[in-house]
């Protein structure tokens, strides 16, 4: 009983696993209607679920994989109090820098993703510097960057496609395949994971152990909780809100790799509207807008859940334009949500104190 009372208690005020575990109910709900009627209405009777088929759960962590990957550094960035508008862009920047570097300046595959990362980490470096010692706001930094990016992206494809020769296909190179030429089959299912996709999971451990168990994933919750407390108690603020905006410069070029991977051609879409999804998984994953709430997990999880609702929405059928509104109104609706349990959590907080009969006993 006790135990029950503190694990309730624990999902109560955080905010970041309610709104998660309200926006997977209400799309579980939804997706599961949407199969009942989608099976019923075809021939024979009820249909297994597509949703659902092993190889359509790969599917999404394949389609999540580079977002996922910028989710991560984009929830570093948050948590410190900061935000990255520029993430889209320069993904297109990556992918348009490697894809020139291989097929037009005969640079080795290797040594021009080394130098897409350089060139991320570098222009990251720079916003953060801008933001941490100049101390202007995140926003119109990052929309700069945005728009810099764009331009130079495109002075480099001098607005044109780049197209790759499979360069960089050992990126997608099945894992098992090393187990067994033939793959390795789990109920007569032939197991697929990509090495991005692997790589993806990895860097999202990698994340939520160094913000939850480093110095630096703490100093990064202190100055995003409150910057001046966080100075006062000998922090370096300025170096932190650096480093994070290194890191997630880091995650970019990564991220920027695997899109030009997937779709192997260097053009200025590639990354057009990407910030777009990556803020979306990170929000809905319960990273707090105004910094130091949340964690490198639950942005993983709601990357998951955005790549598995746009999936959902692609099976049946729904318009990329709608798609657009719906990626909205689940930003709006996580926001919201997270705001507003909070100030009912402070609320009944200040209540408690206001009167002794409130507070839950700790011992009971």
């Amino acid at each position: 009983m006790k135990r029950e009372k503190k694990s309730f208690l624990i999902f109560r005020k955080n905010s970041d696993l309610q709104t998660v575990s309200v926006v997977t109910f209400f799309f579980v709900v939804a997706v599961l209607i949407y199969q009942i009627i989608a099976g019923f209405s075809t021939k024979g009777g009820l249909a297994y679920p597509s949703f659902i088929y092993p190889s359509n759960i790969l599917n999404i962590f394949i389609q999540v994989a580079a977002v996922g990957i910028m989710a991560m550094g984009m929830a570093t960035v948050m948590l410190s109090g900061g935000i990255d508008l520029s993430v889209g862009m320069m993904v297109s920047l990556v992918a348009i820098f490697i894809a020139k570097a291989v097929m037009h300046w005969g640079m080795s595959p290797a040594m021009s993703v080394v130098l897409a990362l350089l060139i991320t980490v570098s222009l990251e470096l720079i916003m953060g510097f801008i933001i941490a010692w100049l101390n202007v706001e995140p926003f119109i930094i990052t929309l700069g960057g945005m728009i810099a990016c764009r331009g130079i992206a495109l002075l480099i494809a001098r607005s044109q496609e780049i197209a790759m020769e499979q360069n960089l296909a050992w990126f997608k190179t099945n894992v098992f395949d090393w187990f067994n030429s033939d793959g390795v089959k789990l109920f007569g299912f032939k197991l697929q994971l990509p090495y991005y996709v692997l790589l993806f999971v990895l860097i999202a451990v990698g994340t939520w152990a160094m913000l939850k168990y480093t110095r630096f994933g703490r100093r990064i919750y202190a100055v995003g909780n409150n910057p001046q407390a966080a100075y006062l108690s000998g922090i370096n603020v300025r170096l932190t809100k650096l480093l994070a905006y290194g890191f997630n410069g880091l995650l970019v070029g990564i991220g920027g790799t695997i899109a030009l991977v997937r779709q192997n051609t260097g053009i200025i879409t590639v990354g057009q509207n990407m910030e777009i999804d990556v803020i979306a998984a990170v929000v809905i994953g319960g990273v707090a807008m105004s910094g130091g709430k949340g964690n490198a997990m639950s942005a993983f999880i709601g990357a998951l859940l955005m790549g598995a609702i746009t999936n959902a929405m692609t099976l049946m059928r729904i318009q990329f334009e709608w798609q657009y509104l719906v990626k909205g109104l689940i930003i709006i609706v996580a926001v919201s949500g997270g705001a507003l349990s909070e100030r009912l959590s402070n609320r009944k907080a200040v209540r408690s104190q206001e009167d002794p009969s409130c507070k839950i006993d700790s011992q009971s």
